[in-house]
């Protein structure tokens, strides 16, 4: 797939995570993660906005492993 392509379906899939509710973009995180590594594969230089939208991600998975911990 072009790198062109990567990056509108990454776009697409960040929009969704955005839209969608906490439970629906953990589900959407692999998808948006295996589209990032092929933009990276690719060599090209994934956009900045979807470089905080993976980290953001990413901070709701580490957070989310803390909720259920015994204070």
């Amino acid at each position: 797939m072009m790198t062109t392509k990567l990056i509108e379906r990454a776009c697409d899939l960040e929009q969704q995570i955005r839209l969608a509710p906490e439970s629906e973009r953990l589900a959407l995180q692999p998808e948006f993660n295996r589209v990032l590594s092929r933009i990276k594969d690719a060599g090209a230089a994934i956009p900045g906005h979807l470089r905080r939208t993976e980290q953001v991600l990413l901070d709701e998975q580490i957070e989310r492993q803390f909720d259920n911990m015994p204070v």
